[in-house]
């Protein structure tokens, strides 16, 4: 769900580019402080993990606007208001933390792609958000096997998109440093992309003429490609 923590620099650069922007999130709160960043933008709460406000959302988009140029999926679920996800046994996850991270990580992405393409002209980006994992799935494997699939999901788009000239591309940070993150990993945070750094990137490779790669971002290093890392 928008975050402030670096989805906001993200709508502060996008907006100050001149593009009009419609953001989605379920904190009906943290969403308004996000939208509130730039005139442009417009918020429309809805439930990542739900199919009935997934498709309300895609509706409501459809009758906003005739065009999407960029669509960013960055949606996941690695934590609760006041719990962690990691470093728990699978058996011992609740199975609605299960079925809504697989919905908010992989199956809100592939059915808000499906209910947008029409919209989206030759030149179209979009942009998935995956993840690092330097020590495997083992205590978060739920959130781990969402974000490897939106990475399966960007190398198929891109295969398949080629032929309406609409470019996919998926961005994996390392550690970023979210709110979340100093919270639930204050010991980690100095090693800790800064949000600022993923957003400007998210700008950056919308400009570039590329499609089907998935880029490592980590802190005080060069950005390079490379799928399931």
């Amino acid at each position: 769900m928008p975050a402030v923590a670096w989805v906001g620099r993200l709508v502060w650069r996008w907006g100050g580019a001149g593009y009009r922007l419609i953001l989605t999130g379920r904190n009906k709160i943290e969403l308004e402080k996000t939208r509130s960043l730039i005139k442009k933008a417009i918020a429309i709460p809805a439930d990542l993990s739900n199919l009935l406000t997934i498709n309300r959302f895609i509706s409501s988009v459809n009758k906003l606007t005739k065009r999407v140029d960029v669509l960013i999926n960055l949606a996941g679920i690695w934590h609760s208001q006041n719990e962690v996800y990691a470093g728990k046994d699978l058996e011992k996850f609740n199975q609605k933390v299960i079925l809504d991270t697989f919905m908010v990580g992989t199956v809100a992405p592939t059915l808000l792609v499906h209910g947008l393409l029409p919209l989206m002209p030759a030149g179209s980006k979009i942009i998935n958000i995956s993840g690092t994992f330097e020590s495997g799935a083992k205590g978060w494997l739920p959130y781990y096997v969402s974000k490897r699939a939106i990475e399966d999901l960007t190398i198929a788009l891109a295969q398949e998109l080629e032929r309406k000239d609409i470019q996919v591309n998926a961005i994996s940070p390392s550690d970023c440093a979210t709110f979340a993150y100093k919270k639930y990993f204050p010991q980690y945070i100095k090693d800790a992309i800064a949000p600022e750094k993923v957003a400007q990137f998210v700008v950056d490779l919308c400009q570039k003429d590329i499609t089907g790669k998935v880029f490592v971002l980590k802190k005080d290093k060069k950005p390079f490609t490379r799928f399931h890392y």
